[in-house]
């Protein structure tokens, strides 16, 4: 009697769990440890077995490591995102600037494959980093692990109209042939040949002297270049304080 009562508790057990997650109808059981919840890492929706639902912005096992800080390729993508200084144009996690996409919003919105996309085919004034497919693994990883629900805080991004204010005037004529810069007023230049200036002040990967940017650094620094980085490239560009003034507060509030 004992052992009928228990099988019949047994079977009972598994058409119910069956029914609150129905992934594990078309799929061995792999993640032991999260059995009971597969859209932990991989979202998805478990509640239904229409596999076009169920998979909808479903994250791949190559991707689903994000839940886990500690594992190799979510620290490779946190380093990575670190690098390339996404928050300066974009808010991710915690932190970040509102210059450009809200990531945050973004990875509940898009599919894997399309933030890829964004990444590899990137919008006016975006840097094209060429990741390779290992970094961009790492990097979709890192992405994922910074929005996280509980870690997140999706900001109001920017909505940038091209304007004539005078600081954008002058960048576009003296800056504008080398750089690239996205800011509060707008997408400046139209060059890949010198360094993105977007969110200068921000965390820029490149600080020059350990040094981070601010209005006085960038003066000194527009004013002769090697007077602060002796092999420096840039040439001298002929500014009016007035004009220097105006593409400082451009690329620094």
């Amino acid at each position: 009697m004992a052992v009928r009562i228990l099988i019949i508790f047994i079977l009972s057990y598994n058409i119910l769990y069956a029914a609150d997650n129905k992934c594990i109808l078309c799929h061995e059981n792999v993640c032991k440890n999260k059995s009971d919840n597969c859209i932990m890492c991989h979202r998805g929706n478990s509640s239904t077995s229409r596999k076009d639902i169920a998979h909808y912005k479903l994250i791949k096992g190559k991707y689903a490591l994000f839940t886990d800080k500690n594992s190799i390729k979510t620290q490779q993508g946190i380093k990575i995102i670190e690098n390339a200084a996404c928050i300066r144009c974009h808010n991710i996690g915690k932190s970040g600037a509102a210059l450009a996409s809200d990531l945050n919003s973004a990875v509940k919105r898009l599919s894997t494959n399309e933030i890829i996309k964004a990444i590899k085919e990137p919008v006016i004034n975006m840097p094209l980093f060429q990741f390779n497919d290992k970094d961009m693994e790492s990097l979709i990883t890192g992405i994922y692990y910074y929005t996280i629900p509980e870690n997140s805080k999706s900001i109001t991004q920017i909505v940038h109209f091209q304007n004539n204010e005078a600081g954008n005037n002058i960048f576009q004529k003296k800056c504008g042939t080398c750089h690239k810069a996205l800011t509060n007023t707008g997408a400046l230049g139209t060059s890949e040949d010198a360094p993105n200036l977007s969110g200068l002040a921000k965390v820029y990967p490149d600080y020059l002297n350990r040094n981070h940017w601010d209005k006085t650094l960038l003066d000194k620094w527009l004013t002769n270049p090697r007077s602060l980085k002796k092999n420096a490239v840039m040439p001298i560009i002929e500014l009016t304080d007035k004009e220097k003034n105006a593409v400082i507060d451009t690329l620094i509030e």
